[in-house]
């Protein structure tokens, strides 16, 4: 068991968070049941997931839990449960009144993949808060429709935490992906397939970015072109970010959403992908890349603790939530990529999962981590 606070008395209250890895799946709801009765006082939320990490270690494919007591402000947050449509009193409307400021600033949520409309049952939660920035991911791990623990065992949709603007947190998203090339702009698509890039077909500008010969990429040739394709480049898969035209350029790669690329039509001169894109939207060719996550990694991790040090503040613990497509499989060994954030950021008390899609803001992404701190000024700071 970790705590956000230090000391050795038990929490007389506070959000409790709990992830178990699959094999403990069916025993979630038995889990629970001896952490309130250890800890009565603590509501706890929580799922099941491919896999689950704490401080500088990460589990799969065995059993393992994962626990976290966040003790936090009276009032400064909320455990909410259900389908998209949320009932309205979890937006702590009698806290809010009290401050006469909005509570419901940020949100922890996980996710049903099965869950109708996903993408817009997340951005439409996202809209509902104050930041409109929700952290979390899709849990349940390979068994559907699984078990989520909000308060109590509840099945399907969204559930989590609603946090008021007492409860201080700091957010990175870091790609798993390098670009392979620059960016384009999406100027026709349908269903899941982008036509023209840039204003030329599709595929014609794939090729070119892979530096395929020109004489090839006029090629009708399915397995022509496929036999002409960098197959070291694109060993660890092809993939294509997405990003709104109206995004934050000043994020970077960061703010693209990678998706796989599923196929080619060398008629039709399309490709199509693993989302449904928009016209407008920004695109970049990528491939999974262990060296440049590493080196995302280290950068989120580098500016967060420069803004921890310029705002003169402490870390009281940390959530993390990375895609199951990452860990020892891109770091190279497990824990890896949780050592790097505790070689960065220090023993931190911290526990999180492996998703098959990462939430931060108002979208899902894929490929990626997502870093979250709680925090609080320093004991010292001002004196």
């Amino acid at each position: 068991m970790t705590r956000l606070a230090g000391g050795t008395r038990p929490p007389a209250a506070g959000l409790g968070l709990l992830y178990v890895t699959e094999r403990l799946a069916e025993r979630l709801g038995d889990v629970a049941t001896l952490l309130r009765e250890r800890f009565p006082g603590v509501q706890w939320i929580g799922a099941s997931a491919h896999g689950i990490c704490s401080t500088g270690v990460e589990y799969s494919g065995e059993a393992a839990l994962a626990a976290m007591i966040c003790e936090l402000p009276a009032g400064s947050w909320r455990v909410f449960s259900g389908h998209p449509d949320i009932a309205p009193d979890w937006e702590m409307r009698e806290v809010a009144a009290a401050n006469e400021t909005p509570a419901a600033f940020t949100a922890l949520v996980h996710v049903e993949p099965t869950t109708p409309e996903l993408a817009e049952s997340i951005a439409a939660l996202a809209a509902r808060l104050d930041t409109g920035f929700l952290f979390g991911g899709l849990v349940g791990g390979g068994q559907p429709d699984s078990d989520q623990l909000a308060g109590r065992l509840v099945r399907g949709g969204l559930s989590g935490a609603v946090f008021g603007d007492q409860v201080r947190l700091l957010s990175r998203v870091t790609q798993g992906c390098a670009p392979l090339a620059r960016e384009h702009v999406i100027s026709q698509c349908s269903s899941h397939y982008i036509q023209r890039l840039d204003g030329e077909p599709a595929l014609d500008v794939l090729l070119a970015d892979l530096g395929v010969a020109a004489e090839v990429r006029e090629s009708r040739d399915g397995d022509e072109i496929l036999r002409a394709l960098p197959a070291e480049r694109l060993s660890n898969g092809l993939m294509v970010g997405l990003a709104p035209a109206s995004g934050d350029r000043g994020i970077g790669f960061a703010d693209y959403a990678v998706r796989n690329v599923l196929g080619i039509d060398p008629q039709n001169r399309l490709l199509a992908i693993a989302a449904t894109p928009r016209p407008g939207d920004r695109a970049v060719f990528c491939t999974r890349d262990g060296h440049a996550a590493r080196a995302d990694l280290i950068r989120i991790c580098t500016e967060l603790r420069e803004e921890l040090e310029g705002e003169s503040l402490r870390v009281l613990g940390a959530h993390y939530v990375s895609c199951v497509a990452r860990g020892e499989q891109l770091f190279g060994a497990p824990g890896a990529e949780l050592g790097i954030v505790a070689h960065n950021l220090g023993e931190i008390p911290l526990v999180g999962f492996f998703a098959n899609g990462e939430i931060a803001r108002d979208r899902v992404y894929g490929y990626t981590g997502v870093l979250t701190l709680f925090v609080a000024p320093r004991r010292d700071a001002g004196a």
